[in-house]
């Protein structure tokens, strides 16, 4: 695709000539009819005309002419893949026949079809990613090249690729791994760069059908982790696909799986789609989703009900820690039940920062959320879990599981500090011991401002002061 710098600098540059001069065959200003035309002439689909517009016929600006330019390349697509309308060169300067042809030769585009895509910024001069998966598979470069990819072993290789002109480019994946590496801190693809990669803008499609399940996924090397894959991607925004992780039904599911998977990726938007883990099954892993949505802002509406409705089995080190930490965007209640396949004894930092800074959340903390919990306690089980939650407004009965054993390091420092919206009584067991009861004298290191700022506790003023 040549780059829209180019096209529309050269047109606008004509226009601006010719007007000057006052050429005789100087590109003549269009109407907003003459733009639907072009394109219904040039590929055969009628552009639906804006429904707040009354006559066709009024002149059309560069805007108009860029916002039909999308509208058909998603008819085109059946999915948005352009979003000039809101570029640089969507002004209300007037739009002109040269533009305007210019526009639907070379920004309307078919493209081929991809199992996973990615569209780079407009900028974009080289790209690479790194893959660890073993099978064959075809990568589309967006520019004319396409390299076939026939990988035996799973060592992590990176693959890169200079385009002549920088510029915006659709670059699709295509293949089948059939085999994946057994270290659980790399991940099948990843696009991950430790100075922040800001050339990926957006994704469709599906990597699950790239990196599927490999047979019953017995053996954790029979799954794909997504360990970082897009993580400090500073310039990817849009929604993540309904279907990114089909085909990966689980098992033994990888440690580190899909820590830190979106981590960073401010410029999400859109809510998490609902079925985005729900078809995987198997017992969490360690550290399996730390981390994976962390400091996505950008994120709204409710968290979905049956987001790890698959996830069954003992506790183990790490698996929510920070889960949502710093979503700030997501609204609505905690799902009931959200942690119910959850049973067992605690493990260290399972819940470690889970919704913390999650500011948009609001209602009652649901009540047994973590019932299936119960046991000895242990070093860091529940720190900063809804820390600076400041739209919850009370804490269900039993939210914990019948608990015990000595106070640990951490265990529940600033669980709830900053709740400030907080009323009712404070936290509880299944038994119905408030938390300070089962610890009347724990260590400061192990409470420390469990409950700070949420003094609208009916029981605020019996908490002891080291919870405080």
């Amino acid at each position: 695709m040549k780059r829209i710098l180019t096209v529309l600098c050269g047109a606008l540059m004509c226009m601006a000539v010719a007007l000057c001069l006052g050429r005789a065959d100087a590109a003549e200003m269009v109407n907003v009819e003459y733009i639907h035309n072009a394109i219904k002439q040039k590929w055969d689909i009628t552009v639906p005309y804006n429904a707040a517009l009354r006559d066709p016929r009024v002149a059309a600006n560069m805007k108009y002419l860029l916002t039909a330019v999308d509208v058909a390349n998603e008819m085109l697509n059946g999915g948005a893949t352009t979003d000039y309308g809101n570029g640089a060169y969507a002004t209300l300067a007037a739009a002109d026949t040269a533009a305007t042809l210019a526009a639907v030769e070379t920004l309307i585009k078919k493209e081929k079809s991809a199992t996973f895509a990615i569209t780079t910024t407009p900028n974009t001069s080289t790209f690479s990613f790194r893959m660890s998966a073993m099978g064959n598979f075809t990568v589309d470069w967006g520019d004319g090249l396409v390299e076939e990819i026939a990988r035996t072993d799973t060592t992590e290789t990176t693959y890169s690729h200079t385009y002549s002109t920088a510029g915006e480019y659709r670059i699709g994946f295509d293949g089948k791994a059939t085999g994946y590496i057994a270290y659980a801190q790399t991940a099948a693809i990843s696009f991950y760069d430790y100075s922040g990669n800001e050339s990926l803008a957006r994704i469709s499609g599906s990597l699950g059908k790239i990196f599927p399940t490999i047979g019953d996924g017995s053996s954790s090397d029979k799954n794909p982790s997504f360990y970082q894959t897009f993580a400090n991607c500073k310039s990817l925004g849009g929604t993540i696909p309904e279907n990114l992780f089909s085909d990966i039904t689980g098992g033994t599911l990888p440690m580190f799986m899909f820590s830190d998977t979106f981590s960073g990726c401010s410029g999400l938007t859109g809510p998490i789609p609902e079925n985005l883990f729900s078809n995987i099954h198997g017992a969490p892993s360690i550290y399996i989703f730390t981390s994976t949505f962390e400091g996505c802002s950008g994120l709204t509406g409710q968290i979905p009900s049956g987001l790890f409705a698959g996830i069954s089995g003992a506790p183990v080190e790490g698996m929510f820690g920070r889960t949502f930490a710093g979503c700030s965007g997501l609204t609505g209640s905690i799902p009931e039940n959200f942690f119910a396949g959850i049973k067992g004894t605690p493990q260290m930092a399972m819940f470690a920062g889970t919704f913390d800074g999650c500011s948009g959340l609001t209602g009652e903390i649901p009540s047994g959320l973590f019932s299936g919990i119960s046991g000895r306690s242990v070093y860091g089980m529940f720190p900063y879990t809804f820390e600076n939650c400041s739209g919850l407004t009370s804490i269900g009965d039993g939210l914990f599981g019948d608990l015990s054993g000595n106070d640990y390091g951490d265990m529940f420092v600033t669980t709830f500090a900053g709740c400030t919206s907080l009323t009712g009584p404070s936290a509880r067991t299944t038994s119905g011991k408030y938390l300070y009861e089962i610890w009347p004298d724990a260590d400061i290191s192990a409470v420390r401002k469990c409950y700070s700022g949420a003094t609208g506790l009916s029981d605020y003023a019996n908490i002891p002061d080291a919870w405080k």
